[in-house]
């Protein structure tokens, strides 16, 4: 007589709930490994948008550090720039540059430091406001044109459309002093 042998306790493959378990383990993981990179992605974007504003900021920096606080022919008279000085090429002391708003969606900027447009930046916008200051205390501001020293503080925004003021990215200050 032979004897035959019982398949009853031996198991081949996977249950449907392994299966179904092992689908919404992987689906998960998958799932946090997606908002993991879309995080580092904004991220990454915004550490470049502050790259950039900084970048811009500085350019109107090195524009400015070789020009006098005051206007080499009229002095103190004129705070802003003076008649006959319209074009940005034309501006030689740092009060010609207080009020200055150039933007890409305008066509006006922003300028790098030889004062030329930057192409293909049009989401970008540069507000320059010059203060005379105490050159004793820094903090302190005086009237305009009664100081040797100057604060010069840039903002630089980031902008989606042509008509938002704009995404403030970040502001560069400075002292120039006579």
């Amino acid at each position: 007589m032979t004897q035959r042998r019982s398949n009853v306790g031996v198991r081949r493959g996977f249950t449907l709930v392994e299966t179904g378990l092992a689908i919404i383990i992987v689906a998960t993981a998958m799932l946090a490994m997606l908002a993991a990179n879309e995080s580092f992605t904004r991220q990454n974007d915004w550490g470049d948008q502050a790259a950039q504003g900084a970048r811009l900021g500085g350019e109107i920096r090195e524009r400015t550090m070789v020009i006098s606080v005051a206007d080499p022919v009229t002095g103190t008279d004129t705070w802003g720039a003076e008649s006959g000085e319209v074009a940005l090429t034309d501006w030689d002391d740092m009060d010609d540059y207080d009020g200055l708003d150039v933007s890409g969606w305008a066509g006006t900027g922003p300028i790098d430091s030889a004062g030329q447009v930057i192409p293909d930046m049009d989401q970008w916008r540069q507000v320059v406001e010059v203060q005379s200051v105490d050159p004793t205390d820094l903090a302190t501001v005086v009237g305009d044109g009664t100081s040797e020293a100057v604060r010069v503080k840039v903002d630089v925004y980031w902008l989606d459309q042509s008509d938002d003021p704009g995404e403030l990215v970040t502001s560069v200050t400075w002292v120039h002093v006579q």
